[in-house]
């Protein structure tokens, strides 16, 4: 650290006087130096001319002590030793004109001193003396830092000091300095030097260096650390809120503050030395990056062999770019740390190798850089480029010869086999590079991977895919596994052969830049039908969107027109894409493919500028170069942004020159700000605009002139960035605000919250005074406004609503006014905006004594009124408070007036108005309690009508009668309701209680208890809307017939979906669903002809038996108009109910009389299930074409049914001949 050093000359020593107050005065002080040896004493002689003057006023008895006077303005030279205390033995303590000088003409030799103390008996007989410790301290002032003053005031000073600190002061005199001896008490030496220091030298303005981070340790908090050290030391001290420009350390990631002390010099020193303690303490740990500016050594370093000091933290950070080594710890073994990693870094690299070896592109896949990482230590990078077959290997020499020779030798235990998928379909090349698109996005093959574990299936790099002239997929697994490998290649084969070009289509019709986001989203919606793969997500500046439409596996493949309808429906959703694109405006510049290269290539910012011209006005424009030929770009936008595109473009072509000048003026005060820390922030500007820039160094006037060279068009953009950097450096401007003390704090905010956030929302620094009303506000004059205003505003609200009023709430309502967990006065501050603050206890005396306590109420007048109306309104609602009994009540109704789950009870606090009382209270005893009252308590009001319904429900269960309804099993669940809430309701509509039966029990009978009138009309509304059954028309059908006139249970949907008409068998439910599911068992036999496709057996049914037992179907007509969803194209006339009855009626009627001669059944066995799906058709329409046209059950199955294999089918001789036959036309 640099340091201005004052031209004062100090030095001093200190010296201990060991002198037993018993045995000598104090006018006979024995002085020794502390750890010289026995007879050694402290002198000063001087060698010089007679012209060197040295003066000794000698004291009293009782302060010997001699004083120098002002030398003469001439002195001759002189050399000066510190005199002998005494004088040698033999010497005259009293002449004046020997060489040696001495100190005081009282004080006497240190033999001498010891020979009278012991010749003196002490008055403490034999014990040993007391010792007092008292201090010498010897310094020296430079003449040329002292005042100019006479004797007198030189003597007056000396007096003062000797006074003041009882101390003992004694000097003498050379041509550049004065010598001072001090004797004294220890805790007085200090203070007496500091004191004579800094009234006889002058001020000295020191400055030092020490780092920006610890600048809040040295200020202390709230000033108070460097308010101490000024204070105890009566220096001025400056500590500047900026940073020395030039003085970064980039170890520690920080600059240095210049401190400047003002005071004398034995001040100045004293206080710098505290806050180089504080330094000191701040930085004696340090924190330094080392960056591996080689990336390649990154997976090669060990921190554990870095032989680093043990209190050094290491740490790599592999995540930022370049990666970094952390050191933290002590300062000095920090930076010890950092010389050993780099010389670690150093030899590291010298060890390390990069090797490059080609590798055949059917073994890619056989090289497994993890294993290689951990077998070798050794790092594998696959190669990127098209053509490029090159495996990097980097680490030891030695282990990266290993790992080559390691995966070569792998190569041979395995066996590969390439698929040429391009020859599928009739070699339709851009067919398969489309498929190998659509395998990657939707990994494809991974249920053949999964289905081969052992089998290794590699695709073709996407970005080799434009450029292949065959497109191969490469199988590998060991040699072990070639079965697998064969299995595996015929699973992709057949799944090629079935991804027909008709299932795909190529859509090109749309700028991918411009609509990429839009496209995705829109066909995401279609997804699950038709899946698509957008090349321009792989390969830049390809617009082109592929289409393939998917096939369930469980239907009929779809013919080719079907396929292609399916397509073109999901293009269509792109068409307003589309009229978007046509309304764009577009235009075509001509410019030379090289001058393309070099103006606007990747690495240079041009069209990034250009971008951002067009992004500021709002506007969107697309430039492609080299569109639509090598010579021309391409605009697309809108009108605005296709224009300044196109501006910006010509200008850049009109003026291609990057060697093109602007010059222009700054305040030279922000230059250093411009230029920024190492040049930092000018590296931006040349990054950002691609310029150079020229600043004159050390310019004297009030502005500097700045050159940038470049390209014209940056140019112009790089000048007013720089001018308005340069006005907001140079607009700083000081702001006042006259603050109460009192809204200090609510403007500061918690913890400086809102103080802080105001400084960071407009960049400047607010400081509230400790002392004061004055805040002050700095920085950009904008800011300053902003942050003024708002400040402002917040003040002039902390005003307005600061208005105070006082409501007195009695002790016992002091809890109802708080509310549970502070909920009810919380509330109140939040609805009025206002503060509630009790200015006293409940607990206290005064509170006691007057039976209430204030409640202040702070905000606006309008907010305070209406608070206090809602605090009034509290008390005075607590203060409405009853409690009643209800004695003499049968326990055995107390269940009854609760209710199941409290419903009652809920009910009478509803009825009686208590659901928004919160200080209500209704306890029911339990029917075992000693206690045998109810007790309501709350608002009177309340009260009353609660005790009046509860007696009227007594009376009720006193008087109850029970009524008896029989209801089948099967309406239980319709009586009861969803979670009870069908019963409760009729509980509460009537006052009765409902017993039903559990579902186990037989007993059909349900029980209602209450008042006669009460049981008979809630019996009467249960006959009537719950139990009663609801259908229109009902038809019996013969238990042994309901399969076939079900058509096993299709019938109902088809009824549902035709002709609205709902279908129920009340009890019979069950025994509907179980018989519509007949089963029926497949001839052993049917598969015997394995030769054939397909085979048929068909046989007569036996009689079924005739049973009494018939299902009831329920008709129940209940039609749904959906115009009002769906529009009014769906609208359509509603039959009358009695026709569609009729009409469903005798279709019943029908299958009954068509199910009597149903009486064959037959089994179509097909060794291709597959094939169902032609018999199926769209939504089953083939299928029910062959059933209504035979008047069979057809039932195809499942891929994942038992038996999937087999067709049933059931019906008349002459039906089920003839839907056979349908059927195996179609197989």
């Amino acid at each position: 650290m640099s340091e201005a050093t004052p031209d004062v000359s100090e030095s001093h020593s200190q010296v201990v006087l060991d002198t037993p107050p018993s045995s000598v005065d104090e006018s006979s002080k024995m002085a020794t130096t502390t750890g010289e040896e026995n007879g050694e004493s402290v002198s000063s002689s001087a060698v010089g001319e007679s012209q060197n003057e040295t003066e000794s006023e000698s004291k009293s008895e009782n302060d010997s002590e001699t004083v120098d006077g002002v030398p003469t303005p001439t002195p001759t030279p002189v050399k000066v030793s510190f005199p002998r205390l005494g004088g040698n033995s033999g010497s005259s303590s009293g002449s004046t004109g020997s060489n040696a000088l001495s100190w005081g003409s009282t004080l006497k030799s240190v033999g001498s001193a010891a020979t009278s103390n012991k010749a003196r008996p002490s008055s403490m007989g034999s014990a040993k003396p007391m010792r007092s410790k008292n201090i010498q301290e010897v310094f020296s002032l430079d003449l040329e830092a002292q005042y100019q003053i006479t004797k007198a005031e030189f003597s007056s000073i000396i007096q003062t000091i000797k006074q003041k600190y009882d101390v003992s002061v004694e000097s003498t005199l050379s041509k550049t300095s004065r010598t001072f001896l001090i004797s004294g008490a220890s805790d007085k030496i200090g203070l007496a030097r500091r004191d004579l220091v800094k009234k006889l030298t002058k001020p000295v303005s020191v400055s030092f260096e020490v780092p920006s981070k610890t600048r809040s340790a040295i200020i202390g908090s709230g000033g108070r650390t460097i308010r101490g050290i000024s204070d105890s030391t009566g220096v001025k001290i400056d500590v500047p809120k900026e940073v020395n420009e030039d003085s970064y350390d980039a170890d520690l990631e920080d600059y240095n503050v210049s401190i400047s002390l003002h005071g004398d010099a034995e001040s100045v020193t004293l206080a710098k030395n505290k806050i180089l303690e504080i330094v000191k303490e701040e930085t004696k740990n340090a924190r330094i990056v080392v960056p591996v500016e080689d990336p390649k050594l990154v997976s090669f370093i060990e921190l554990e062999s870095i032989d680093t000091p043990a209190d050094v933290k290491v740490q790599l950070f592999t995540n930022n770019e370049p990666s970094e080594i952390v050191l933290t710890g002590p300062r000095d073994d920090v930076k010890l740390a950092k010389v050993k990693v780099i010389n670690y870094m150093n030899e590291l690299g010298l060890r390390i190798i990069v090797k490059k070896e080609k590798v055949p592109f059917k073994f890619h896949s056989l090289i497994n850089a993890a294993e290689l990482k951990e077998k070798f230590h050794v790092e594998v990078k696959p190669p990127h480029a098209v053509d490029d077959d090159h495996f990097v290997f980097t680490g030891l020499a030695d282990n990266v010869n290993e790992a080559i020779t390691y995966a070569k030798n792998q190569s041979k235990y395995h066996a590969i086999e390439s698929l040429e998928i391009s020859k599928a379909h009739g070699k339709n090349l851009e067919h398969a590079k489309h498929l190998v698109l659509y395998f990657h996005k939707y990994n494809i093959l991974k249920e053949i991977s999964e289905r081969f574990p052992n089998v290794q299936i590699t695709l073709p790099k996407l970005e080799t895919v434009p450029a292949l002239e065959s497109v191969i997929i490469t199988l590998i697994a060991k040699n072990e596994f070639t079965d697998e490998i064969k299995n595996a290649r015929k699973q992709i084969v057949a799944l090629v052969n079935e991804l027909a070009p008709e299932q795909t289509l190529v859509v090109s019709d749309l700028d991918y830049h411009l609509f990429h986001k839009d496209i995705k989203q829109t066909l995401l919606a279609t997804e699950n039908d038709v899946q698509f793969v957008q090349l321009g997500d792989y390969y830049p500046d390809n617009d082109s969107i592929l289409l393939i439409t998917k096939v369930d596996e469980e239907d009929f493949k779809p013919s080719d027109d079907e396929l292609k309808a399916k397509l073109q429906s999901v293009n269509q959703q792109l068409d307003s894409l589309r009229q978007k694109q046509s309304a764009l405006a577009s235009n075509v510049l001509t410019l030379s493919k090289e001058q393309q290269a070099q103006l606007f290539s990747e690495d240079k910012v041009t069209l990034k500028l250009i971008n951002e011209e067009v992004t500021h006005a709002g506007a969107h424009a697309l430039i492609k170069l080299g569109t639509p030929s090598a010579d021309k770009i391409t605009i697309r936008g809108d009108d605005n942004g296709c224009k300044i595109a196109s501006a910006a473009i010509k200008s850049i072509i009109e003026n291609p020159s990057v060697e093109s000048k602007i010059t222009f003026q700054v305040p030279t005060n922000v230059v250093a700000r411009l230029i920024g820390p190492k040049g930092a922030h000018l590296q931006q500007i040349r990054d950002k605009f691609d310029v150079t820039t020229f600043i004159p160094q050390d310019a004297k006037d009030e502005h500097t002139e700045i050159t940038l060279t470049g390209l014209k068009f940056n140019l112009d953009h790089a000048k007013p960035y720089i001018l308005a950097e340069a006005k907001k450096w140079s607009d700083i401007i000081t702001k006042e605000l006259i603050v109460p003390s009192k809204y200090h704090g609510t403007l500061i905010g918690s913890q400086g919250s809102y103080r802080i956030r105001l400084e960071n929302k407009y960049s400047v620094y607010i400081k509230f005074p400790k002392e004061g009303e004055v805040v002050t506000i700095r920085g950009p004059s904008r800011g300053v406004k902003g942050a003024y205003e708002e400040l402002k505003a917040l003040l002039d609200f902390e005003i307005e609503n600061s208005h105070k009023e006082t409501v007195k709430v009695p002790v016992e309502y002091v809890t109802r006014v708080i509310g549970k967990s502070g909920e009810t006065i919380n509330d109140i501050r939040a609805e009025f905006g206002v503060e509630l603050n009790f200015l006293d206890k409940t607990d206290s005396e005064a509170a006691k004594k007057a039976g209430e306590v204030e409640l202040e109420i702070i905000g606006s007048r309008t907010n305070i009124k209406e608070a206090a109306s809602k605090v009034k309104s509290i008390i005075k609602e607590a203060s409405d408070y009853e409690t009643v009994k209800i004695e003499d009540v049968n326990p055995k109704w107390f269940s009854e007036i609760v209710g199941r789950n409290g419903a009652q009870l809920k009910n009478i606090i509803s009825k009686a108005g208590g659901d928004l009382i919160h200080n209500k209270r209704l306890r029911i005893p339990d029917a075992d309690a000693e206690e045998k009252a109810i007790v309501v308590a709350g608002p009177t009001d309340f009260v009353k009508k609660a005790v009046k319904h509860i007696k009227e429900i007594i009376d009720s269960l006193e008087n109850s009668v029970v009524v008896e309804l029989s209801v089948p099993q099967e309406k239980f669940g319709l009586l009861i309701g969803p979670g009870g809430s069908v019963r409760q309701a009729l509980e509460t509509e009537f006052n009765v209680r409902i017993h039903v039966p559990n579902r186990d029990s037989k007993d059909e009978t349900v029980k209602i208890s209450g008042s006669p009138a009460n049981t008979e009309a809630c019996k009467a509304k249960i006959e009537k809307d719950i139990i009663k059954e609801k259908f229109d028309a009902v038809v019996e059908v013969p238990a042994e017939y309901h399969f076939y006139v079900s058509n096993s249970g299709l019938l109902f949907q088809t009824l549902r979906n035709e002709l609205s008409i709902d279908v129920s068998h009340g009890k019979f439910n069950r025994t509907a669903q179980k018989l519509a599911r007949a089963k029926y068992t497949v001839p052993e036999n049917i598969r015997e002809n394995e030769g054939s496709k397909f085979n048929v057996i068909t046989k007569k049914l036996e009689e079924p038996e005739s049973t009494s037992q018939s299902i009831p179907w329920r008709l129940t007509y209940d039609p749904v108009d959906l115009s009002d969803v769906l529009g009014e194209e769906y609208k359509k006339e509603i039959e009358s109910k009695d026709t569609v009855i009729e009409k469903v009626t005798k279709l019943i009627e029908e299958r009954i009389a068509e199910a009597k001669n149903a009486n064959t059944e037959g089994f179509i066995w097909a060794k291709d299930p597959k094939k169902f799906r032609n018999i199926v058709g769209p939504n089953g329409s083939k299928v029910k074409e062959i059933r209504n046209s035979t008047k069979t059950v057809i039932h195809v199955p499942r891929n994942n049914d038992a038996v999937n294999d087999v067709i049933y089918v059931r019906g008349s001789e002459e039906g089920v001949k003839k839907a056979v036959e349908l059927i195996t036309s179609k197989l």
